[in-house]
């Protein structure tokens, strides 16, 4: 439960940035891989086991979260449901090198929580 409340949580944090991106420019693209690294960071802090993994999914989660925003807005009028499907799966696979960076956030967050609240 912890972990899936976790995932959730960061991954719903990240829509913000995602819909920002025309902001991605220059010292804004360092914020925003900052927050997003931020966000799996306290997604593996917040699932304390498999926290890698919790950090990799949060960013699923928040791209899965944003391709359905802009498929069923006004950019989806007219696409077919296997459009929507490949279009989400084209939007994850282009933001891997993201989930990777999520991967290894969320794996320090998890540390982290060993370290200062001990292993429970």
């Amino acid at each position: 439960m912890r972990f899936a409340l976790a995932v959730l949580v960061a991954g719903v944090a990240q829509i913000f940035i995602y819909l920002r991106l025309a902001d991605w420019v220059g010292l804004g693209a360092a914020l925003a891989v900052t927050y997003i690294a931020l966000a799996a960071l306290g997604a593996g802090w917040f699932a304390a086991r498999r926290s890698a993994l919790a950090g990799a999914l949060s960013v699923v989660l928040g791209v899965v979260l944003y391709a359905l925003d802009t498929f069923f807005g006004p950019a989806g009028v007219g696409m077919s449901a296997i459009d929507l499907v490949l279009g989400v799966l084209r939007l994850v696979i282009a933001y891997w090198p993201y989930i990777v960076i999520g991967a290894l956030a969320g794996s320090v967050g998890g540390s982290f929580r060993r370290r200062f609240v001990g292993a429970r």
